[in-house]
């Protein structure tokens, strides 16, 4: 296997990959392995659909008859006004 060194870490994010790290009884380079391994295992949003990035993120789930219908029947209806969070 082959070496990486990486410069210029902030000490921010080298605190959170080591809290990251004793969270998953790794070290620090088991653990920045794991998380360049699972970020490049999913497909880039630039290059995704939607659709099939949603799919990816539910797995196997699917909607039910009743579900699909419903989703169907709001895709009919007028758009409604955002909420207004400043009203009280």
């Amino acid at each position: 296997m082959g070496d990486i060194l990486i410069r210029g870490i902030e000490p921010d994010l080298k605190r959170r990959l080591r809290d990251s790290a004793q969270r998953n009884n790794r070290s620090l380079s088991e653990e920045a392995v794991a998380l360049m391994k699972r970020a490049l295992s999913t497909p880039s949003s630039d290059s995704a659909k939607v659709g099939d990035r949603l799919r990816s993120l539910v797995g196997g789930a699917r909607f039910t008859a009743d579900e699909l219908a419903a989703i169907e029947e709001s895709r009919h209806e007028a758009d409604r006004e955002p909420p207004d969070f400043d009203r009280r």
